[in-house]
């Protein structure tokens, strides 16, 4: 009875793990048909090259607005839908909107190429300020729904779910989509976003309906003032918890690897493609072609690897809040299937490490495969780097987000009396309580109140929306950092060496900014080893 019981409380967590994430694969999937395919289609209306560039700014510029915003108005929301629900809802109609704009942009100028053009980068400005919102409320929302113990196997699955956008979102470049689903429109982007709009819905409608979310009540004397709490956003930064600082920090130096390798990943291997075969007749645009299927070849071994490694990883490596796997009682099994269980859960005891030693581990190669890009010089050898890199990516999609989850929910959930003696103040990546947080300890004890009498606390300052807020500004800072830096290094190469056209010496640029990013990632390791020996 009992083992029927410890099996059906499993099926339920998994159900509430796959409902709850869902919409994470859904957001990626349309997430992907922008990245992957936006600039040749903006290239493809018409518009010039060294303004495609300029759209892009939208990435950064929703990150650093809409991220932070949306966290503290749905932290502050009181409606009866939930504080998460709104803003999942309605950016998620903005994004499918954006899309069918998209798909149909000559359709509804009538053909007029200035007024396409204007059409679609407003669009895809609009899509990049409502994907950031959606993206957002849903990470928020795993927060808010499970407790400091299941933090990890949350995040961990909301890493499966953008291994699973990924694979889809990259596999949909292979094939002919207007052959195989006329019926969805005449171009290969009207089928993209067809189908991107549909998974959308799709997924965030199962997210909305099977998450229960209890909605925020506010005391009569607490007055919502969101204005101030925007002025007062970075100011709070000295009173978070520690842990979410340093985690702030190595993100900093992180992502300014990452960078590199998600804008210039898929023309490296291109260059280099190039560089090969230019003496192989035929002509230029014929190899540029194949040149960047190799690149998409790569990137979709990159995403096959970090779908791999988001299921793999998660199950050696254990949080604070639940601690090291323990030696499981009771005899050896009779079975075949108990026996492996059990030689199984012997190797995880043994091979398990901490989130901030994984964290650190994955940094280490991707900081030795963006240096090794300095020395390659074949498509196959680049193309096994950015597969590799796939390891790291799904750690860093998953790590932060749950040390920084688990903080929030398990230090919310300690008396008053142990909060002032918890981790922000002595700086430790300590073990929490494990209990069940339900929605309303958040409301009554912290995250939303405002200050009293009394010390504030650092982990009751803000909520998750928040908190993950400004976490995305050290993500997207980089980025400006990146295009700074990536920018002033072409423009040097091309004063000394002339435009040129694509091939090893465009390669070699590209290499020199990964490694740079390579050793960015370096530090991020070394700064998450010291927060893994607080552990």
């Amino acid at each position: 009875m009992r083992g029927d019981a410890i099996q059906s409380t499993r099926a339920a967590e998994l159900a509430q793990y796959v409902s709850l994430t869902i919409a994470i694969a859904g957001l990626q999937f349309g997430w992907s048909v922008e990245t992957g395919f936006g600039t040749p289609y903006l290239l493809s209306l018409g518009l010039r090259k060294s303004l495609v560039s300029l759209v892009w700014l939208a990435g950064p510029l929703s990150g650093l607005i809409m991220q932070p915003l949306v966290g503290i108005l749905s932290d502050k929301s009181t409606s009866r839908f939930g504080r998460r629900r709104p803003f999942i809802v309605g950016s998620t109609v903005c994004t499918v909107l954006c899309l069918c704009v998209i798909g149909w942009t000559r359709q509804i100028t009538g053909g007029h190429e200035a007024l396409t053009i204007w059409l679609a980068v407003i669009a895809f400005y609009f899509m990049d300020f409502a994907i950031n919102c959606l993206q957002a409320s849903l990470r928020a929302l795993i927060v808010d729904v499970l407790p400091a113990s299941r933090q990890d196997a949350g995040t961990a699955w909301a890493s499966r779910m953008i291994g699973v956008g990924n694979v889809t979102g990259y596999l949909m470049g292979f094939l002919d989509l207007v052959h195989l689903l006329p019926f969805l429109g005449s171009t290969h982007m009207q089928v993209l976003t067809t189908i991107a709009s549909t998974v959308l819905g799709v997924t965030v409608g199962i997210t909305c309906y099977f998450t229960s979310e209890m909605p925020l009540v506010r005391p009569p004397t607490e007055t919502d003032d969101s204005l101030e709490a925007f002025r007062a956003l970075f100011t709070s930064l000295r009173s978070l918890p520690t842990v979410i600082k340093r985690t702030f920090r190595i993100q900093l130096f992180a992502w300014i690897g990452w960078f590199p390798f998600l804008f210039y990943g898929t023309t490296y291997v291109a260059d280099l493609y190039v560089a090969a075969h230019s003496t192989d007749g035929g002509s230029e645009a014929e190899t540029m072609e194949r040149g960047t299927r190799a690149g998409s070849l790569a990137m979709f071994a990159h995403a096959l690897a970090s779908l791999a490694s988001s299921l793999i990883l998660p199950l050696f490596t254990y949080s604070a809040a639940v601690g090291p796997p323990q030696q499981q009682p009771g005899s050896r099994s009779t079975s075949v299937l108990g026996n492996i269980k059990q030689v199984l859960h012997g190797v995880r005891m043994r091979l398990a490490v901490s989130l901030p030693t994984m964290w650190a581990m994955s940094l280490v190669i991707f900081s030795l495969a963006m240096l090794l890009t300095l020395v390659t010089s074949t498509v196959f050898v680049a193309s096994m780097i950015l597969a590799v890199c796939g390891i790291s990516w799904a750690v860093a999609m998953w790590v932060p987000f749950s040390m920084i989850g688990e903080t929030i929910r398990g230090v919310a959930s300690l008396p008053y009396e142990s909060q002032m003696h918890a981790a922000p103040v002595s700086g430790d990546y300590v073990q929490v309580s494990s209990s069940d947080i339900p929605m309303e300890v958040i409301d009554d004890h912290g995250l939303d109140q405002d200050a009293d009498p009394q010390p504030a606390l650092p982990s009751t300052e803000m909520s998750a929306g928040t908190i993950l807020g400004i976490h995305n500004v050290f993500i997207v800072i980089p980025q400006f950092i990146t295009a700074f830096a990536s920018s002033l290094i072409f423009a040097v190469f091309e004063h000394i060496q002339g435009s040129g056209k694509a091939g090893g010496q465009h390669a070699q640029q590209i290499a020199l900014v990964m490694s740079l990013g390579g050793l960015s990632a370096a530090v991020a390791a070394y700064l998450s080893w010291k927060l893994r020996s607080q552990s």
